[in-house]
Order: structure tokens, then C-alpha cells, then sequence
């Protein structure tokens, strides 16, 4: 065969060549970049559990009644930190004993006439579900007037009150709930997401690169 005639049969055989290096090119590409927006590798992030409240046992084991001269119900309140999502449980016996919910007027007169909530079941849970701070007085006659009232202070939760780290821009294809564009992933996961994204689009690239030159 003449050698002009044998390069033009060459020349479809090496086309298809190249056609077939990038095409594999392009998905060592695909794969190396977790076929993801923008090449990076998208990390799902499952959302934190929530922390349960802390019950806290109104008066210790004595429970909900007049104290005497060794308890004070004001500095069992300032020896515990209060936060949303925390419960009073408050213990007490039969009888005309009950636990009423009171504004601040009331608590500092000792009023029981007028409370916000009045409960008498021996065994109350006050869930305190808000900032600020929450009155309780008994509710039998004279006991108040004895020091059975307490008034605690509730704080809101120190997770709560973390604010979320900076983060950059996220691009317009990123979806919620990964490293580097969803609320409430850590500057420090999307650093670590973003190098990953980089090191394997450049190794993606120089696989490319590579064959290319190869083929020419």
C-alpha cells in the first residue's frame, strides 16, 4: 500500500483514539469530582440532637413545703443556673398545699388570689419554656407569709446564644445541609470540604492535561 494511502487509514484509527482518551479523560474527571456543583465534594451534615432540659427538684428531697431555719428556697434558686427547655419539679403533700404561678406583684405581697396557674396535684413539673423570670407561692394560708415562695431566673441556653460562624458566599447550585453552603456547618468542616473540592478538581485536571499531550 502506498504510504499516502496507509496515512489516511491512520488518520480515522488516531481520531478515534482521542475521541476514546478523552471521553475516559472526562470521566476520571466526572469521578474524581463527586459529580457535584461547582466540583466540589458535598459532605451531608446530620443535624445536632437536641439537649434535653435538666429537671430540677424544688427543695431537695424535703420537697415543696415551709422551710425551716437550715433551708431558704431564695438560695437553693441562686445555687442553680436556669435555662429554656429546664423544668421545676415541685413535690409536696396532701392537704390544702399547691403551687401558684404568680406575677411579681403577687409574689411580693403574697397575693393568692389572682394566680396566673394554680396547681394542687402533689407531684407539679412547670415546664419553663422562656427567658426571665418565673414567681411561685404556695398556696396554703400563711405559708407564703412563712417563706414558701421561690423565684427563679431563667436564662436562655448558651447554644443558643453561640452565634454562627462566618462562612463565605455560597455558590447559587449549593444545597442546604453540607460543609461550606448549608446553615449551620462550621468554618472549620468547610475549609476542610473546600481543600478536598480543590485537591481532587487539579488532580482531575492533570489526568486530562496528561492524555491530551500524550494523544498529540
Amino acid at each position: 500500500m502506498a504510504p499516502a494511502m496507509m496515512a489516511m487509514d491512520a488518520r480515522p484509527r488516531d481520531d478515534q483514539r482521542r475521541k476514546q482518551a478523552l471521553l475516559l479523560a472526562a470521566s476520571v474527571l466526572f469521578l474524581l469530582c463527586g459529580a457535584a456543583p461547582g466540583g466540589v465534594v458535598v459532605v451531608a451534615v446530620a443535624p445536632a440532637p437536641a439537649t434535653p432540659g435538666l429537671v430540677f427538684h424544688v427543695g431537695g428531697p424535703r420537697g415543696w413545703r415551709v422551710p425551716d431555719a437550715n433551708t431558704s428556697y431564695a438560695w437553693w434558686a441562686m445555687n442553680n443556673r436556669f435555662h429554656v427547655g429546664d423544668s421545676l419539679y415541685f413535690k409536696y403533700g396532701g392537704g390544702d398545699d399547691s403551687v401558684l404561678v404568680v406575677d411579681r406583684e403577687a409574689f411580693d405581697g403574697c397575693n393568692a388570689t389572682e394566680p396566673v396557674a394554680r396547681f394542687a396535684d402533689g407531684a407539679t413539673t412547670v415546664p419553663l419554656d422562656r427567658p426571665g423570670f418565673f414567681c411561685f407561692i404556695s398556696g396554703a394560708p400563711g405559708h407564703c407569709d412563712d417563706g414558701q415562695r421561690l423565684i427563679v431566673r431563667v436564662m436562655v441556653h448558651p447554644a443558643a446564644e453561640t452565634p454562627a460562624p462566618a462562612t463565605s458566599p455560597a455558590p447559587a447550585t449549593s444545597q442546604p445541609g453540607v460543609y461550606a453552603s448549608g446553615p449551620g456547618a462550621s468554618s472549620e468542616a468547610a475549609v476542610v470540604a473546600a481543600a478536598a473540592g480543590a485537591t481532587l478538581a487539579a488532580a482531575a485536571m492533570g489526568v486530562l492535561v496528561g492524555l491530551v499531550l500524550l494523544l498529540q
